[in-house]
């Protein structure tokens, strides 16, 4: 009843962001997805904006409508060859100004060549996709925060320079500018506001959607052996040296147990490529390690499978959709303090939370669940019942809410940020000859843009995290279903 109350004022929400299934790579283009998806199925016209890959392609997914666009970008700094690689720089494209500045021209672009306009636009982190919006503060804005682009590489401790500070600059404007900001941890807005984003801005924590569905089919850890699993980019802000070492001391003090580490290796650990950094040190160490490499979706839901417990040691986590997935999966998860979702493992208490980089408060909160597998499944029932408070209609309704409250902040009286005019409408934008309803594709050449408003050419794939990295994408760009699966690979901080 509350529900069909609410579709009687339906809004029309566009979110811009790169990723849709089935090309999805990080938390960021899952988060889009899924919420994408429960607000059109609480009656709300949904449209996703996509400014990725070469072609134009319009979709009805899941009640969603998908419009892929080109990101419209001149490829300047790639053209110079060794001399543009200079200009990159070793944080690129991290760091990049000329990608800060083509996601909002793409993204304005397409979105008055679709017609489309809005009651709330929805994009993350600030970053640029609407910033031309909330300078111009033509439509009411929405952002939530996943995991800014260059908070990563401050927290690693690496000098972002002068190019990083502007870039850091231009992604916290769209922030600071909105009309409502959410966040899913209270952690990352403080860690935000310690640097300076935010400015006076109210942010409710709204944690990211998660739907348990397919983790609900693994059964409790009653037949489990003693085994430690941690999933996710092996990386020295992961936290991974730290679990060697709290497996060592668990070996030592007569628990012995096997130690699966789910994922690619990225980065130095020490100034050591990670994976034979990580390789020598469980040798040096002698432990018990499998070393699994990439693993699509199925595969890690196995690896959850065959757990007794989820190691989570990050440095940091703006919120860690792997402790989610293990809750999910009714493992005990042990966590660190400095990952959003920690008061939620203590709060539904689904496991523990520790000081980050601390290997003997580790090793001492994963023992009693490799000693005990019966300790081990209450607890991890406790932590599958808790993830039914972050599943997707019920994150859909609160952000509903939350729209509704951007809207009446962006309608207020002048309170200094109110510019230019709002006329907006929950029509959708009208088919054309490149729209496809369901799982089929129609393409349709590029149109041309009016000349008064011609963007630069010719378009390129996109290469920034939050991005689909160059040479992992068809000639269409669109990944394979295994990519959408692999996102466990990538970003899991948002």
């Amino acid at each position: 009843m509350a529900d069909s109350i609410r579709s009687l004022h339906a809004l029309c929400v566009v979110f811009l962001c790169e990723q849709f299934p089935p090309v999805v790579w990080d938390g960021a283009g899952s988060y889009t997805a899924t919420l994408a998806i429960a607000l059109a199925k609480l009656g709300h016209d949904v449209h996703v904006l996509c400014a990725q890959g070469h072609r134009v392609v319009d979709t009805t997914q899941d009640g969603v409508h998908v419009h892929r666009r080109p990101l419209l970008r001149v490829p300047v700094s790639r053209s110079l060859g060794p001399v543009g690689a200079w200009l990159r720089g070793p944080l690129y494209p991290r760091d990049s100004i000329s990608l800060r500045t083509s996601l909002p021209l793409s993204y304005t672009f397409w979105l008055r060549q679709l017609g489309l306009r809005p009651d709330i636009i929805e994009t993350q982190d600030g970053e640029t996709r609407g910033l031309l919006q909330a300078i111009n503060h033509s439509r009411p804005l929405a952002i939530h925060l996943h995991c800014p682009t260059m908070l990563t590489v401050q927290l690693a401790g690496t000098p972002i320079g002068l190019k990083g500070r502007l870039a850091d600059q231009l992604d916290r404007m769209s922030a600071n500018r909105a009309d409502v900001v959410t966040s899913p941890s209270q952690l990352l807005i403080d860690t935000l506001r310690e640097r300076g984003w935010l400015g006076d801005q109210p942010v409710e924590v709204v944690p990211n959607p998660f739907d348990a569905v397919p983790w609900m089919g693994i059964p409790d850890v009653a037949a489990t052996t003693p085994t430690i699993a941690t999933i996710g980019r092996l990386e020295a802000y992961k936290g991974v040296d730290v679990l060697l070492d709290a497996s060592a001391l668990l070996t030592a003090g007569g628990l012995p147990h096997r130690l699966v580490l789910a994922g690619r290796p990225a980065g130095e650990i020490n100034g050591t490529p990670a994976g034979p950094w990580l390789a020598r040190r469980a040798r040096e160490l002698g432990l018990d390690v499998e070393f699994t490499g990439h693993l699509s979706g199925e595969q890690i839901r196995e690896v959850y499978r065959r757990a007794r417990v989820v190691a989570v040691p990050s440095h940091f986590e703006s919120f860690s959709i792997a402790a989610v997935e293990a809750m999910a999966a009714g493992r005990p998860v042990v966590t660190t303090t400095r990952t959003g979702v920690a008061p939620f493992v203590e709060r539904w208490g689904a496991g523990a939370a520790v000081a980050p980089g601390d290997a003997e408060a580790l090793a001492a909160a994963l023992a009693p669940y490799l000693r005990d597998p019966a300790r081990a499944a209450v607890v991890g029932a406790r932590g599958r019942a808790g993830v039914a408070e972050i599943e997707p209609m019920t994150i859909a309704r609160r952000k509903e809410d939350a729209y509704r409250r951007g809207i009446a902040r962006f309608e207020a009286p002048l309170d200094g940020r109110r510019r230019g005019g709002w006329h907006g409408t929950r029509l959708r934008a009208p088919a054309s000859p490149g729209t496809a309803i369901g799982p089929a594709e129609i393409h349709t050449e590029i149109p041309e843009p009016p000349a008064e408003a011609q963007p630069p050419a010719p378009a390129t794939m996109p290469t920034s995290p939050g991005m689909l990295p160059v040479g992992s994408a068809t000639g269409d760009g669109v990944t394979s279903r295994d990519t959408v699966d692999s996102r466990h690979d990538s970003a899991r901080s948002a």
